[in-house]
């Protein structure tokens, strides 16, 4: 169409038809143009496929702050196995078709976002023959629209923008993983992967690309007639020292997949700005990213951004939370609603709280907005009223104010307790050993690693290859093991090595039966019903602190969350001697311990309001409680609050009890209500006796307040904890990936 021109500051440049749009994120310029494969030259379409990138070639992603965040996580073994092949063989439906990809131009400098200069005024430059009206961002890239003889935009709206790739850089925003096909074929055609950024993950592509090229010959298709439309955009009003063009692009990234298949919860937690919540969350991950409070659990430590969504537990074997418990975490202890906090005797209702009771409890409670911002104030051009301010409506411009506040409060609180805490602690340290002791000196070791420590996306890449991998060897393929699958071999016998690191650290013992304890032990304490039940605490026991005479001072959240850590952990560290180990209180019976307390079934969140009370039973005992004693003005209120939570779950084990008797149809209709409570009664009864020092006595008492008639049967002395006869490890499942059935299912982006 037209020449390149002649310059030499701006050396890539794309060209096509212009245009501008209104969104959320503000006016959002693009040109549509296309990017194909071929003989290599210096043609813009044939360059647009060298320069587009993923945002993991363009920052590390050790140096990522989870606001800079803009993709979901590449899946290489989809784009190896499925898109390429796509791509470039014929099909019998028709020929293959990719939607536009979006790519967005945004500023870096080494690696690391910078801003763009100004966008200067419009002026008339002459460039081959014709006339264009060009605007410039000092030497950051430059924009050209045809103008007709009358100096007015020609109707074609034909365009170039032009980039410096030293300040510059072309980021997929949306179709990344077509990007990806693009990239892995021209980078292994080119024999060029050491020279991108992308060197790390040649192993995923290259034998892959090499056969799939080797058929595509054979069929004797014509790289160069391979294409894909490219939107590629910028930001006009985002340049200049004060712009943030990186967060407009997060937010062009959420605006283009609302109608889309969506990204999954975890990636929209990162992404979005919409709700305070998640802006909370992530400063909470922002906070072990940085490191600078080495007492906090190590980020690899934390699942935040699993494709499939996992309600109980985190997905990867290594990990020990993840970003869904800690937004729930932000959500049930600064949001609320109050109820579930101060009534230690109420389960979640169905429905949603009212926004305006959550935004006010807040608000008023929990961040004490009103020590932050005046009545009324400006922001970004708009008026706020500090009694308006909600996990909807916010002022953007003030976010780091109300992060910070929240950080420095319940944030510290909320990962001290997963931090510090006995188990969390064990696994945490048990992690860190395994890091430490990982040799790399091969390939796959490499992506081993990086598949638990540091590479964003790498370990589910790995599982889905090396599934694939069984798939063909069971229908009778051979296929030497590449480095992908090697890698996923090797992750798996690191799991044995960081289980030993774990009993070692948790029980200190290495005895084969201590190993099956401690499995069944992070069974429990990994799920999300454990983990939010402990922050609920926290949040319970905060809200038993205020009512308490005196002044509770919200900058004293972190040192009272300090002082539940260390009473939970004198109870955990009790020694065994005849007693048992109160580090497996928790562990539901399954042949590792006797008279459990834990006997829920379905260890599902909502059942975290039982688990609070667990970890407040444990409070309870004379050993813990001398941590916590200080913070209030005596124990009646926390008793109180005890008795309810207890009351609660002991209902919650009847009714289980009803439908287990109700099913098996052992006893009589009319005497199931009474054999029912009769058996979790006598069950918690033995649990409370075992291992938090409840007497008997004590228990009747309890039980008679209830106005119930208490359970008086003779309970036999406590049995040794360990049953030699089941050895079986824990079931592990994992969901079946369905098949694409369609274009959009193939593409997924």
């Amino acid at each position: 169409m037209f020449g390149s021109g002649n310059t030499l500051t701006f050396r890539d440049y794309v060209q096509g038809t212009w245009g501008s749009f209104t969104t959320p994120a503000g006016r959002v310029d693009y040109i549509m143009t296309k990017a194909r494969l071929g003989e290599d030259s210096d043609a813009p379409e044939r360059q647009l496929t060298k320069s587009l990138a993923p945002v993991r070639e363009v920052m590390e992603a050790g140096d990522l702050d989870f606001n800079q965040l803009l993709q979901r996580d590449l899946d290489d073994h989809r784009v190896a196995v499925k898109l390429i092949p796509y791509l470039l063989k014929p099909q019998q439906t028709g020929p293959a078709f990719f939607p536009p990809i979006v790519a967005v131009l945004l500023p870096f400098r080494n690696q690391r976002p910078s801003s763009f200069a100004s966008l200067g005024e419009p002026t008339v430059e002459p460039e081959d023959g014709v006339d264009w009206q060009q605007e410039r961002a000092g030497n950051s890239f430059k924009v050209q629209r045809l103008l007709d003889n009358n100096k007015r935009l020609h109707p074609a709206s034909v365009g170039k923008l032009w980039w410096n790739k030293i300040e510059a850089q072309l980021v997929v925003l949306d179709g990344q993983h077509r990007a990806m096909a693009l990239l892995a074929v021209e980078r292994t055609m080119t024999n060029s992967w050491q020279n991108s950024g992308g060197a790390r993950f040649r192993s995923f592509y290259e034998s892959q690309v090499k056969q799939a090229l080797q058929e595509a010959r054979q069929d004797a298709i014509d790289l160069g007639r391979v294409e894909v439309p490219v939107t590629v955009c910028w930001f006009p009003e985002q340049t200049g020292e004060d712009a943030k063009p990186h967060e407009a692009a997060r937010k062009l990234f959420v605006d283009v997949n609302k109608e889309a298949r969506p990204p999954s919860k975890s990636r929209i937690i990162l992404l979005s700005d919409s709700e305070l919540s998640n802006v909370l969350t992530r400063r909470m991950l922002n906070e072990l990213r940085g490191g600078a409070d080495e007492s906090y659990l190590p980020l690899y430590a934390v699942e935040y951004d699993n494709p499939e969504v996992n309600s109980t537990r985190p997905a990867r074997w290594s990990v020990l939370t993840n970003i869904h418990l800690l937004k729930s975490a932000v959500d049930r202890c600064v949001f609320g609603p109050s109820k579930y906090l101060t009534d230690a005797g109420q389960r979640f209702g169905p429905g949603r709280p009212k926004q305006v009771e959550l935004d006010s409890f807040m608000r008023d409670e929990q961040l004490r907005l009103i020590e932050l911002f005046p009545g009324q104030f400006e922001d970004g051009g708009f008026t706020y009223h500090r009694d308006g301010i909600g996990n909807i409506n916010f002022p953007l411009g003030q976010v780091d104010v109300i992060s910070d506040r929240f950080a420095e409060t319940w944030g510290r609180a909320i990962l001290t307790l997963l931090s510090k805490t006995a188990p969390y602690a064990a696994h945490a340290k048990a992690l860190t050993q395994l890091k430490d002791a990982w040799h790399v000196d091969d390939t796959h070791l490499t992506l081993a690693r990086d598949a638990l420590f540091s590479g964003v996306g790498v370990f589910w890449t790995l599982r889905d290859s090396y599934e694939h991998f069984q798939e063909n060897r069971d229908r009778g393929a051979k296929a030497a093991k590449s480095d992908v699958i090697r890698a996923w071999e090797a992750l798996k016998a690191r799991e044995e090595a960081f289980e030993n690191y774990r009993v070692q650290a948790f029980l200190d013992s290495g005895r084969a039966i201590s190993l099956k304890q401690s499995k069944a032990a992070y069974a429990v304490f990994n799920t999300h019903a454990c983990q939010l039940g402990l922050a609920m605490t926290l949040g319970s026991l905060w809200e038993l602190r205020k009512s308490q005479p005196g002044v509770a001072d919200l900058k004293d959240l972190p040192a009272f969350a300090d002082a539940l850590v260390n009473g939970w952990n004198a109870y955990f560290s009790q020694e065994q001697g005849k007693a048992r180990d109160r580090k497996l209180a928790f562990i539901k019976a399954d042949g590792v311990i006797t008279h459990p307390l834990n006997q829920i079934a379905n260890m599902d969140t909502p059942q975290a309001v039982y688990f609070r009370y667990f970890w407040m039973q444990a409070l309870s005992t004379p050993v813990a409680w001398e941590h916590v004693a200080d913070w209030f003005s005596g124990r009646d209120g926390f008793d109180q609050m005890l008795r309810a939570a207890r009351g609660l779950y002991l209902d919650f084990c009847v009714e289980q009890q009803t439908k287990a008797l109700k099913t098996s149809k052992q006893v009589a209709e009319p005497k199931i209500d009474e054999e029912a409570l009769r058996t979790a009664s006598t069950s918690l009864k033995r649990a409370l006796r075992d291992w938090f020092y409840v007497s008997d006595d004590e228990y009747d008492q309890w039980f008679a307040s209830r106005d119930v008639k208490p359970v008086t049967q003779e309970l036999p002395s406590s049995a040794d904890d360990l049953d030699p006869t089941t050895d079986e490890d824990l079931a592990e499942v994992t969901d079946e990936d369905a098949p694409a059935t369609s274009v959009n299912d193939l593409l997924g982006d």
